[in-house]
């Protein structure tokens, strides 16, 4: 009898040179500007795979899309009680397809999780070009299958149709993934080395295609369809139904499959979301298995895998140190002094006249609307004046102004009655309760200013 190999499946997250970029945007793109394509070869290669970068991305605010080329019916099924969807066992009524079907709400489920709204397969608007079609007399393609070498790594299966992924020629393939790009214009397209990670059949042709579809989208004349579909950017030609123009995409990343150091090719590494990665994994149930610490996971084959948020890419095209967008700079000190003061200034000055206004009801109740609308308008001008700045000293320089101009008018001169400090009048108790709050809104400003900053540098350092 012979002996079934152990599996040899490429490990994340293992080497990570010092020079890594540390995200897979050009520089200068902000995230939540950012557009990023997913192409994955089945349903639960983009949680396994990618989890944690599109996870980390969609929460840093930009566009993920997912497209799929199959729907993944020639998976092994683990639990027993759905084996009947297996392609292959006595119990299935057909050729997988049901199991295509049940796959396909895995991945709505998992997208979900990984906060993925955009997400299609080959076959399906964005991703189809109708000039192109699919040879093999449907209109998406099918899981291809596999089978293990004597090395232990994914070989093809004896027995694929010839509706499969790997029956149709590169160029069919890829045109359909020009069509995706066309209309997605992503900034970074992420799929598979040419080894395909472990040697997946699939996984293979989705990077050639990927690739080459890149190239086709690039292409300007090409009649590449791209129908009205999920992922579309909003601004891009073709969201309508009408044919896209030409996209080149700035960067195409490979999810590094056996790690070499020797590789000359620019690395990057995320550092992405483990918890959204873990769940995206759990809702692909037929497919995977997670340890109950959440540290290993295991395929149908039961060989057990470690889990890993650091997820490593190599780049297949494009130039990582082209800027995409000019960087955000801070302005300098000066205009930042003059944008702040006179701002704070006017806002000051207006709060400061306005604070004493008391709205006085027929019941006998008032309502000091002066103070209220005082506080909001100082805040607003000292939180603008910190994040147009991007300087946390600015954002307390409205308050300070606030101050001065407060104490000219409450003791720069005799019998003042803007500001007014008698604790025995209600003026006087406006007038006090609108120094406290000239401090409190001074405090919060700048708290809040150093907290959005310090947000958008972690944003900056995962893109």
């Amino acid at each position: 009898m012979t002996q079934q190999p152990v599996p040899q499946y490429p490990e994340q997250g293992v080497l990570v040179r010092e020079d890594a970029l540390l995200g897979l945007l050009p520089p200068g793109l902000r995230p939540e500007d950012a557009r990023l394509l997913f192409v994955h070869a089945h349903p639960d290669d983009e949680s396994i795979a990618t989890g944690a970068t599109m996870g980390r991305y969609a929460e840093l605010g930009a566009q993920v899309v997912l497209l799929t080329m199959t729907r993944g019916e020639r998976g092994e099924v683990i639990p027993e009680e759905l084996h009947a969807l297996e392609a292959g066992r006595p119990e299935c009524a057909d050729d997988g397809t049901a199991l295509g079907l049940y796959r396909v709400g895995e991945l709505d489920d998992a997208a979900a999780r990984l906060g993925v709204a955009d997400r299609f397969f080959a076959g399906e608007p964005p991703a189809r070009d109708p000039a192109v079609g699919f040879a093999g007399g449907t209109a998406h393609y099918t899981d291809s299958g596999m089978s293990w070498g004597a090395d232990g790594r994914a070989a093809p299966a004896a027995d694929s149709s010839p509706r499969s992924l790997t029956a149709a020629t590169t160029d069919e393939a890829a045109a359909h993934v020009a069509a995706a790009i066309r209309a997605v214009r992503p900034h970074v397209l992420v799929t598979y080395d040419d080894d395909g990670g472990y040697g997946h059949p699939d996984h293979v042709r989705t990077s050639a295609v990927a690739v080459r579809g890149a190239e086709l989208a690039a292409r300007s004349g090409a009649d590449v369809g791209a129908g009205p579909g999920a992922g579309v950017a909003a601004d891009a030609p073709g969201a309508d139904g009408t044919d896209a123009d030409p996209w080149d995409v700035p960067l195409v990343w490979a999810v590094e499959g056996e790690a070499r150091p020797e590789d000359p090719r620019r690395q990057a590494a995320v550092h992405g979301s483990a918890e959204r990665k873990r769940a995206a994994m759990a809702a692909h149930a037929t497919q995977v298995v997670l340890a109950g610490d959440g540290a290993r996971f295991a395929l149908s084959n039961g060989v057990w895998q470690p889990f890993s948020a650091l997820e490593t890419y190599r780049l297949l095209a494009g130039d990582p140190d082209a800027p995409g967008r000019a960087p955000v700079v801070r302005a300098s000190v000066p205009s930042t002094l003059v944008t702040s003061v006179a701002a704070g200034a006017v806002g000051a000055c207006v709060a400061t006249v306005l604070h004493g206004a008391v709205w006085y009801s027929a019941a006998g109740w008032w309502l000091p609307w002066g103070l209220l609308f005082a506080t909001a308008l100082l805040l607003s001008v000292s939180l603008w004046v910190g994040t147009a700045t991007r300087r946390v000293w600015a954002a307390a320089v409205p308050g300070l102004i606030g101050y001065l101009v407060s104490w000219l008018f409450a003791y720069g001169g005799d019998g003042s009655v803007i500001v007014a400090t008698n604790p025995e009048t209600s003026a006087g108790v406006l007038g006090l309760a609108w120094f406290g709050l000239v401090f409190v809104v001074t405090i919060v400003s700048v708290l809040v200013t150093a907290a959005w900053l310090r947000a958008r540098r972690r944003g900056a350092g995962a893109a």
